[in-house]
């Protein structure tokens, strides 16, 4: 479709410049939008094919009321979904901050032409704010949503156009969930960084300098990647399920390369399954208690340079091997961005490559990274629950639970005590493994939003082996039986270890 340019338009594009492919993408002929006079004069509205996406009497009045359900400070990233309403767009536009971010985002590019001059055009002008039109720029916003600095953020605020969302529910619905769940997740990550960068600096100078140990030999996981490429692995985490798996996991145990978070090592020990690597991430030194009393000398210990000295000082592990936590994203300029934590560029320049692992918060969401790195396809998830199944917190056999084993007594059981710890969180019910609902919290929720997404851009199968806790998308949900059938083709491994040991 052909649009005159203004001078004014042509200096936003230079801003601005991926709009500018909104005027050049074709326009699908079954959508007509037409900017149509509203019967209070000087108001208007859109319409599509016939179908008006705003009230056709008193469209500013009605703006001006979805305006007035939230109130908006100006360090709040404001988003308005749905842009069928021109006076909503304008009203929220001018009762922000002169560079507040304001996200415009709407399922059909061709609402741009009707809507350009004198209500976008204006508006785009405008430092901070952004349009996002069709399912082809969903990924620029996902972009702009991780790189923008969340510093300045104190909030959220998403404004909907009903009439244009009830077109397509569940494209907007899911579109305001994930938007969410990525703000938060930056928050999350932000105040973690608030209050940990000074331990992770200490830690990581700490481990640097101790790089050259006899006791534990060390090396950088840039040496390993890609060096077990097609070997299968089984990835365990310490959620209530585990209990009830190692008994299968002992069964198959020597068909994959089996890998424990450092929660369920000692339970898996408990069991004779000796692993085949444990990973560890906790900066703090209460991440020790994972390791206390547990045979280690036979087991690699993968370990983020930022993870607390005196594990590493005070267990035997075959081998130490170093990673860095680290995030690709690419910022609204469209440049390519690498984040590292505090002191790890101070690190390479002393080690040279260690080696980059990206983490999604938790110690299972870095395991599962390092796997990707390491080659190993496809992988398993056991014990991975997201979720209080049976309201548990954790497995037995665990750091956590042995704590627990000691207060009870005549007038406290452990089920009183995960009873206690769930009711301070932030729960909610989401949709079990098996089909049903199951119980979870708001920071299990967002592991899980990791997983999901990190599984889109896979190029092998990833099962999780679980009927109790949360279903996890974009994998494949099966039972014990289901995984059993699936390994009983696999050929026994039982070199990992000799492997290991010969690598630099």
């Amino acid at each position: 479709m052909s649009h005159n340019i203004s001078e004014k338009t042509r200096e936003i594009f230079g801003k601005k410049p991926y709009l500018s492919l909104y005027f050049q993408r074709p326009v699908d002929p079954s959508r007509n939008f037409d900017l149509k006079p509203a019967k209070n004069p000087e108001e208007w509205f859109l319409e599509l094919n016939g179908r008006a996406l705003s009230s056709t009497i008193a469209p500013r009045t009605q703006a001006q009321r979805i305006l007035q359900t939230q109130k908006i400070s100006s360090t709040d990233l404001v988003v308005v979904i749905g842009l069928g309403n021109p006076h909503l767009i304008f009203e929220v536009h001018k009762s922000l901050e002169p560079g507040q971010v304001l996200l415009l985002v709407d399922e059909y590019p061709e609402l741009i032409f009707p809507l350009w001059d004198g209500i976008l055009e204006p508006v785009m002008d405008v430092p901070g704010r952004h349009l996002f039109l069709g399912h082809s720029a969903l990924n620029l916003l996902w972009n702009y949503l991780e790189s923008l600095p969340v510093e300045r953020v104190s909030g959220i605020r998403v404004f909907r156009n009903t009439a244009s969302t009830a077109l397509n529910e569940t494209y907007y619905s899911d579109l305001e969930i994930k938007i969410r769940k990525i703000l938060s997740s930056k928050m999350s990550d932000l105040l973690t960084k608030f209050e940990f960068e000074r331990i992770w600096v200490r830690n990581t100078f700490v481990n640097t300098a101790n790089f050259p140990d006899s006791k534990n030999p060390r090396t950088r996981i840039e040496s390993l990647k890609g060096k077990f490429l097609d070997t299968p692995a089984m990835l365990v985490s310490a959620g209530p399920s585990l209990r009830s798996q190692c008994e299968w996991i002992s069964k198959v145990r020597d068909k994959v390369f089996l890998f424990s978070c450092d929660t369920s090592f000692k339970a898996l020990l408990k069991f004779g399954i000796v692993p085949d690597g444990v990973i560890t991430l906790d900066a703090q030194t209460h991440s020790f208690f994972h390791f206390m009393g547990a045979e280690s000398s036979n087991v690699p210990l993968f370990a983020d340079l930022v993870s607390s000295p005196s594990i590493l000082r005070s267990q035997k592990f075959t081998k130490i091997v170093h990673s860095l936590s680290a995030k690709y994203v690419v910022d609204a300029s469209g440049e390519f961005k690498r984040e590292v934590t505090a002191g790890s560029k101070t690190a390479e320049k002393l080690l040279g490559p260690i080696g980059d692992i990206q983490s999604g918060g938790s110690v299972a969401t870095t395991a599962f990274d390092l796997l990707r790195n390491l080659g190993c396809k496809p992988i398993f998830l056991v014990g991975q629950d997201l979720a209080y199944s049976g309201r548990e917190i954790h497995s037995t056999g665990t750091h956590h639970n042995e704590k627990w084993l000691t207060l009870i007594g005549r007038t406290q059981s452990l089920e009183k005590i995960n009873e206690v710890i769930i009711r301070k969180r932030d729960t909610r019910l989401v949709r079990s493994a098996e089909g049903g609902l199951v119980l979870t919290d708001y920071v299990l929720d967002l592991y899980r939003h990791w997983f999901e997404e990190s599984f889109r851009s896979l190029d092998f199968s990833v099962y999780n082996v679980n009927s109790r806790g949360a279903q996890i998308a974009n994998c494949k949900n099966v039972s014990l039986e289901e995984a059993d059938r699936i390994l009983s083709s696999f050929p026994s491994l039982n070199f990992f270890l000799e492997r290991m040991d010969s690598l630099e």
